[in-house]
């Protein structure tokens, strides 16, 4: 009995997560699109000014951290990328300044 329990603790510890993580990497690849494209948008840039600078994979989270160019100055943007049934963004930080005209 005592043989079995500690089995099934190392199947679940080390077995379960690795079948879990099965589609990590296009999971990755789709966060990094996804929030290329919704920088690109909504900070009105051209894509080749958004460049991946690190990408996190948590179980339930992608963070992408991306480096904006823009008129020369670096902008660091963090986008946040919920996982399950589909790709959902959660947060874009920091969001979109919206100059006023006074």
């Amino acid at each position: 009995m005592k043989k079995f329990l500690f089995s099934a603790m190392a199947l679940a510890a080390f077995g379960l997560p690795a079948m879990a993580s099965a589609d990590t990497a296009s999971d990755r690849s789709a966060a990094i699109a996804l929030c290329r494209a919704e920088v690109v948008s909504q900070w009105n840039a051209a894509p080749e000014q958004v460049r991946l600078d690190n990408a996190l994979v948590r179980a339930r989270l992608v963070r992408i951290d991306l480096d904006l160019w823009r008129d020369g100055q670096l902008q660091n943007v963090r986008c946040e990328v919920t996982r399950g049934a589909e790709l959902t963004i959660a947060s874009i930080t920091p969001a979109v300044q919206v100059a006023s005209a006074n």
